[in-house]
């Protein structure tokens, strides 16, 4: 293990920590703050090429499931139910697999998927991704999108987030995500969301915004 892996992991270990002290203090906007930042840079290095990573595609798979869940623990805190569908002893599991990445080859301990491996935009043209205003403000158009009906184009399912301008009396695209068909099981599951308009073809991809912002869904599947 080289100086630079072995400081990183210890970076990761303390601030896994940090999240979780502040969950069982009940310091939920810290402990949501700590446990997004922490989920940004495990992505980040799951989505890294081979070359500028010491970590094989399986840790990184394992490193960007371990992510997957600090989302889910903080959409967790942040809901409004009164039963949490990811708790803090089930995040807590996760920190011995953290500090033995290297090592650890055991079968995850939850049926989660990491966030979509797609283009992550060099920092530059990260730092104007922010939330695109509307024209108008107030009304009906304003704040969360209105619906996000799905659509199926090909071989990915498409939401579009989709809200009303008043002024114009037409109905806009807010923002979209997709899911690859391989992440169609039932479960639990984070996706990105992207700035408009839909890009069908997944060619230019832009974040919605540099902030954890993801869409969560819970899949069940039927079968007929």
């Amino acid at each position: 293990m080289s100086e630079v892996t072995r400081s990183l992991l210890q970076r990761w270990g303390a601030s896994f920590r940090r999240g979780a002290d502040f969950d069982s203090w009940g310091q939920l906007v810290e402990a949501i703050d700590e446990y997004q930042i922490l989920a940004r840079h495990l992505q980040k290095e799951a989505q890294a090429q081979h070359n500028n990573s010491e970590f094989t595609e399986e840790q990184k798979k394992t490193i960007g499931k371990i992510a997957t869940c600090l989302e889910l623990r903080s959409a967790a805190l942040q809901s409004t139910q009164s039963q949490e569908e990811f708790k803090l002893e089930d995040l807590k599991k996760l920190e011995p697999i953290l500090k033995n990445i290297l090592t650890y080859n055991k079968e995850f301990p939850f049926d989660v998927q990491p966030v979509p491996l797609r283009r992550i935009l060099a920092p530059g043209e990260e730092e104007h991704l922010e939330f695109e205003e509307d024209e108008e403000e107030g009304g009906a158009g304003a704040g969360s999108p209105d619906s996000f009906p799905a659509r199926v184009p090909g071989a990915a399912i498409f939401f579009e987030f989709k809200h009303y301008k008043p002024k114009k009396r037409f109905t806009s695209t807010k923002c979209f995500a997709f899911m690859e068909m391989d992440e169609i099981k039932a479960g639990p599951i984070v996706i990105e969301l992207y700035k408009k308009p839909t890009d069908f073809k997944r060619k230019k991809l832009q974040l919605l915004t540099k902030k954890p912002l993801y869409l969560h869904l819970h899949q069940t599947l039927h079968k007929e």
